[in-house]
């Protein structure tokens, strides 16, 4: 290398130097960091939450400890917790009776095993929507269903914010020992998207998600493969680096570094570009997630893609199980009992379809 071709070299490397420590230091100064971590900048009057993102891990320690309606469960991911009689806040801002009976279900009484014989014992699945979550008890559909048919017991096995494969997974867990003689799938057309999330805050990085870890179904030539979660205790996921090294994969919401400190970060700069990545990659993501328009659903729920290919095999597969638990009852069933069955539970479904869309 001549001399003049190394000064020139060393002259561009100095100006990147150069520029890089004038972009840190008027980050530094033009951008005041608003919290102690620094992880929030304040950029022309708006907050903007810089990477790496956290979540919340004392309600890591609450779920554990049994503080909250819902507790851990290394397989499923998470379930009610038996026994619950608290007073929450809905996420409509009012209070809410949540109570379970022993078993876990949204009840407030325990249900025998097996019903009295002419009983027709109806069972639900599925996420928030068939929870509950945002009224008491007496305002549950599953307590008027069961007020309205006589001689119904209709049992609420939801969880809030379950994917159709958790729900799937807790029928599989004992849902036929409980002898029902119809299955009611509850499923939001939003569910897509939580069929192919493995930890909830990768997809939805809000301060009041729940920070837990989930199975997922991927399909492997003409099957289901269950992926089970890593995570076999809550502590597991108090370590992000963790968090992203066994759960990241598979995720289709996941972005390297979201919740893990990069050797970089060290560097508002390297943040801030870091942060601009991962702002476009989930705004393109999530683009249409929210919209619940005609459009958007021609464009998730279309054949070929990882959300509707693996939504569409568990459902499937859920109603086969089901009907085949139906079928096995048939010296019990009460007149009238149906056969499973999948209901839409969510308004914008029908204001969607109102406006013309499927």
């Amino acid at each position: 290398m001549t001399r003049a071709r190394a000064a020139r070299l060393t002259a561009a490397l100095c100006g990147l130097l150069a520029s890089l420590l004038l972009a840190e230091l008027g980050l530094r100064l033009v951008i005041p960091a608003l919290s102690p971590s620094g992880r929030i900048a304040q950029t022309v009057g708006r907050a903007v939450e810089l990477l790496p993102l956290t979540y919340d891990q004392g309600a890591i320690d609450r779920i554990a400890l049994g503080q909250a309606y819902i507790t851990f469960d290394p397989d499923l991911g998470w379930v009610s917790t038996p026994g619950v009689d608290r007073i929450g806040i809905g996420n409509q801002g009012r209070e809410v009776h949540y109570r379970h009976n022993r078993a876990g279900q949204r009840a407030d009484r325990d249900y025998a095993p097996t019903p009295s014989l002419g009983v027709r014992r109806i069972a639900a699945y599925g996420d928030s929507f068939t929870y509950c979550e945002t009224v008491d008890m007496s305002d549950c559909w599953t307590r008027q269903l069961e007020d309205l048919l006589p001689n119904s017991e209709a049992l609420n096995f939801g969880v809030p914010a379950y994917g159709p494969d958790q729900a799937w997974l807790r029928y599989q867990r004992g849902g036929a020992a409980w002898h029902p003689c119809a299955v009611l799938i509850g499923y939001l057309t939003e569910n897509v998207n939580r069929a192919i999330n493995r930890f909830r805050p990768f997809y939805y990085p809000a301060p009041d998600t729940f920070p837990l870890a989930k199975p997922r179904y991927i399909i492997e030539g003409n099957h289901l493969e269950l992926l089970t979660s890593p995570a076999r205790r809550p502590d597991d996921l108090k370590d992000p680096a963790w968090v992203e090294a066994n759960l990241g994969p598979h995720d289709f919401w996941y972005f390297p570094g979201m919740f893990a400190i990069q050797p970089l970060d060290w560097l508002d700069v390297a943040r801030l570009l870091r942060t601009a990545h991962y702002r476009f990659e989930d705004a393109a993501a999530h683009r249409q997630a929210g919209q619940w328009t005609p459009s958007w659903a021609r464009q998730i729920y279309r054949p070929g893609t990882e959300g509707f290919d693996v939504t569409a095999r568990v459902l499937v597969d859920f109603a086969d199980r089901a009907a085949a638990g139906w079928r096995a009852q048939a010296p019990r069933r009460a007149a009238g009992a149906a056969p499973p069955a999948a209901y839409p539970d969510d308004r914008p479904d029908r204001l969607a379809r109102r406006a013309g869309g499927p």
